[in-house]
């Protein structure tokens, strides 16, 4: 009993923790979906099929500062609120510097593509990408340990999309490359959005 007393101020102390890692979290997928449309519409001759997503942030294009501005926001966002979720009441003592590692990564790999255009460096800018797609979708997966049903579900379902056709960008014959990306790429920002509001509506007795 005196050990459950204990407990119970700590986690509701730190729930600020969670909300805010939630606001984080749902601002930066909300903010690369409507930014991303706006690059996709204004960019000419743009084809969601043929085009990567890197392309409407390549040097020299009509939308590069849009482009690129939005993604390290989103990428900045994204880390400021996956260092608030690892030290939440739900993640603090249960994870190793591992889990932490492929939790921060992808935000990070998002911001070194801002950066690092696909027309500068491209073996940074694909290695930074291919890190957001690999490790996004563990992280999306492994929420799994930290969340209830049924959100729980849908996170390893959206983990399990983005791995599954993280392949066919080396082939994209079926959906084109830029198909194949956004196959990748929308399930993992669905899973950021979505844990945003996991996190913000969390409470001791969910």
């Amino acid at each position: 009993m005196t050990s459950m007393k204990t407990e119970e101020p700590s986690v509701q102390t730190r729930l600020p923790y969670l909300r805010s890692a939630g606001a984080f979290l749902f601002a930066s997928g909300t903010i690369f979906f409507i930014f991303n449309t706006v690059a996709e519409s204004v960019y000419p001759g743009y084809s969601v099929r043929t085009n990567a997503l890197s392309d409407l942030g390549a040097i020299g294009e009509p939308t590069t500062l849009l482009w690129d501005g939005q993604l390290f926001i989103t990428g900045l966002l994204a880390l400021i609120g996956i260092y608030l979720f690892l030290k939440s009441p739900l993640v603090t003592k249960a994870t190793g510097k591992v889990v932490r590692a492929v939790y921060l990564l992808p935000p990070v790999g998002t911001i070194v593509v801002s950066l690092v255009p696909e027309n500068t460096i491209l073996l940074i800018h694909t290695l930074a990408a291919f890190t957001i797609f690999l490790f996004g979708g563990v992280s999306a997966i492994y929420t799994y340990r930290f969340t209830k049903a049924p959100f729980k579900y849908f996170s390893v379902v959206l983990g399990v999309i983005a791995l599954a056709f993280t392949p066919f960008l080396s082939h994209p014959v079926y959906f084109g490359f830029g198909g194949a990306e956004r196959l990748v790429v929308y399930p993992l920002i669905v899973w950021d959005t979505t844990l945003g509001s996991y996190l913000m509506g969390y409470s001791v007795a969910t």
